[in-house]
Formats: structure tokens, C-alpha cells, sequence
């Protein structure tokens, strides 16, 4: 709406006001001139109480005519005079300034047209409607004043009333996109901090592998330590990629990682733990944020004793996202802690206001839920 206007500031022209004006007329909208015109025929409708005072019946239609449309006139004339001013900006520092000039303007050109059409004879004056009845003629200037007061008033009143509108949007509007801004910086911190924790690979994890590797080629286990340096090639191959993700994966890739994460923790610790993958095919292609699932896989091995026995990742497309359940065959996995809570508030920063994330133990294993809104 302001873009004729901010080109028109940058680079002025002879006749540079006329082509504003003109930009302005063909800004408006359909809603604006309904308003106006439906505002005008409030106005004209009750104005025709007046007609009961009425006593010749011969002037009973143009007083109709009259007091009907004169309103719906006076309003699209006030409307052109409102439309250049409404089309500055919302906070521009002349904006009331204008809008007052436009009003008072926009309400003396529509007196003006409204003495017009009475002097060109389309409709009876008031002073011909007064003369059964008044002593004396009302002064032409009394009469021009009260029209141009007529318009004015209500005028006034509509164009404020449409003024607080304009600006409680454009505060609302700003509220939005500095809520969004916030939005979007939270997430970029959040980015970056996740950045971080993918960058570590658990150092000191994979540090413990690095030393059992050592010990077993050391010691008489040569064919131990070759199987699980093969496992650590296998997993870093899978988690060294996603440094250079934007945060993004799928749950085939996530899938994938678990299960190489699980596979070296076996060998570190030498448990044996059932790792299976449940979801319709095609879903595994699915998008969702990265690293959502290894944290809880990682603290779910931490809390256990003993070791569980099997664990699974399912899921099943929902109507608006995706639910991705972990289970584990542990119960007592869950507690409300800061950890969870972190992860709580990691993903809802990652996927939205609409995710979620639920711990259940019950049936002897735990599962976390996972909720991801499309």
C-alpha cells in the first residue's frame, strides 16, 4: 500500500503529487468503497424520520431521494480525501495531521457538491422544503455550514474509528514479526548449539572405544578389536556427515544411527541388545530435525540396570505430522528431569509449538513419544 508513495518520496517529479493522488484513488479496495457507501446509506436511512414531519405529499419522493443519498454522496466524496492521507505510512509523523486536513477537506467538498446538485435543481432545497413552514428563509451561509458540519461530525468519527484499526494491525503486525523474530533467533541458537553437541561425537565415548580397541590388540582379542573398529568406522561414517546437515534429517538416517551407536556400545560394554525398525514402507524418507532421538537412546543406557534386552523404533504417519515411538524393554526410563526437560524444549524450538515429546513406562519398557507436526 505504501510502495507508490516511498517511490514517490525517493524520486520526486513535476506533477509528482497528482500521479500520488492518482496512485492513491486506484489503491482502492472494493471493502473500502463498500464501507463508505454502506456507512452513507446508514447514515440516509435514518435520516428519513425526517419524512413523518412531512405534510405535502407532493414533496414526499424528493425529500426521499434527498435525504437517502445525500449521505452515500457526502461519504464517497469524503472517502477520495481520505484515500491519499490513509495510504501514508502508519507511523509517518504527519499521519493525524494529514488524516485531519483530509477529513475537513473531504467535508467541505462535500458540502460543496451537495449545494451543487441542490443548485442545479436534481433535488429541492431545504429552504424550499422550509418555506410552508418558515417565516423566513435560512441564510445561504447557515445552510452550507450546516451541511458542511453534517458531514464533518459523523465523518470525524468513522475516519477515527477506522484510524485506531489501521494502527492496532500495524501493532499487532509488528508484535508478530518481532515474536517470529525471536522465533527464528531461538532457533538459530538452538541450531548452534546442537551444531556443537554433533561436532563432540560424545569424545569421551568414542575415547573409551578408541582405548578398548587398544587393549584388545594388545591383549589375545585381535579379532575383537578389528570387529569393533569396523563398528566405529561404521558409525562415524554415519555421524560425521551431519556436521555439515542444516539440522535436518529423515528417520531412515536417524534410524541408521541408532542403530550404529547401539552396535558400538555392545562391543564396548559386551551386552547384546535386539534392535529393530517398524514403519510403512515410504515413510522412512520422511523429513524431521536431526539428533532428537540419540540423546534419549544415550541417556536411556545410562539410567538402565541392568542392560535392557531389546529396544525398537517405530512409527506411523499422523493426519498433520509424523509420531516416532522409542521403545526400550526397561521400565523406570522416564523421571521428570532437566535433561528431559532440555530435550522438551529443544524440540519444540526445532519442530514447533506443535511437538511433543511423552515418556510412558508401563508393560515392563519404556517408550518415548515423539509428535512432529508436518
Amino acid at each position: 500500500m505504501t510502495s507508490w508513495a516511498s517511490r514517490a518520496a525517493l524520486h520526486p517529479e513535476p506533477g509528482g503529487a497528482l500521479r500520488q493522488l492518482y496512485a492513491a484513488w486506484r489503491s482502492l479496495h472494493w471493502r473500502e468503497l463498500a464501507a463508505f457507501a454502506t456507512l452513507g446509506l446508514l447514515y440516509g436511512v435514518v435520516d428519513l424520520s425526517a419524512l413523518s414531519e412531512l405534510k405535502h405529499a407532493e414533496q414526499t419522493w424528493p425529500l426521499f431521494w434527498r435525504l437517502l443519498l445525500s449521505p452515500v454522496i457526502c461519504s464517497l466524496v469524503l472517502m477520495l480525501a481520505w484515500l491519499p492521507a490513509d495510504r501514508s505510512p502508519v507511523q509517518a509523523p504527519h499521519r493525524s495531521a494529514a488524516l485531519i486536513w483530509a477529513t475537513v477537506l473531504g467535508s467541505a467538498a462535500a458540502a460543496g457538491v451537495m449545494w451543487s446538485l441542490t443548485a442545479a435543481g436534481l433535488w429541492p432545497s431545504w429552504a424550499d422544503l422550509c418555506a410552508p413552514k418558515c417565516k423566513a428563509p435560512p441564510p445561504a451561509v447557515l445552510l452550507l455550514v450546516s451541511d458542511f458540519l453534517g458531514v464533518l461530525l459523523p465523518g470525524a468519527m468513522a475516519i477515527g474509528v477506522v484510524e485506531l484499526w489501521r494502527r492496532r494491525r500495524h501493532a499487532e503486525m509488528a508484535l508478530q514479526g518481532a515474536l517470529h523474530e525471536h522465533d527464528a533467533l531461538a532457533r538459530r541458537a538452538m541450531a548452534a548449539r546442537l551444531a556443537a553437541v554433533q561436532a563432540q561425537v560424545e569424545p569421551h565415548f568414542l575415547f573409551d572405544v578408541l582405548v578398548d580397541i587398544e587393549q584388545q590388540y594388545a591383549g589375545a582379542a585381535p579379532a575383537g578389536a578389528a570387529d569393533q573398529l569396523d563398528r566405529l568406522i561404521a558409525h562415524l561414517r554415519v555421524a560425521l556427515p551431519r556436521l555439515r546437515e542444516n539440522n535436518v534429517t529423515t528417520l531412515d538416517a536417524e534410524a541408521t544411527l541408532l542403530g550404529s551407536y547401539l552396535a558400538l556400545w555392545q562391543g564396548l560394554h559386551g551386552e547384546s541388545i535386539a534392535y529393530r525398525t517398524d514403519w510403512a514402507s515410504g515413510l522412512g524418507s520422511r523429513q524431521m530435525p536431526a539428533m532428537l532421538l540419540l540423546p534419549l537412546l544415550q541417556r536411556a543406557l545410562r539410567l538402565a540396570t541392568p542392560c535392557p534386552s531389546a529396544m525398537a523404533l517405530r512409527a506411523e504417519a499422523l493426519p498433520g505430522g509424523l509420531r516416532v515411538a522409542l521403545m526400550i524393554a526397561q521400565t523406570g526410563l522416564c523421571g521428570d528431569d532437566v535433561e528431559l526437560d532440555a530435550q522438551r524444549e529443544r524440540l519444540r524450538v526445532l519442530a514447533g509449538e506443535g511437538a511433543k515429546l511423552q515418556c510412558e513406562s508401563i508393560d515392563g519398557a519404556t517408550t518415548f513419544t515423539l509428535e512432529l507436526p508436518a
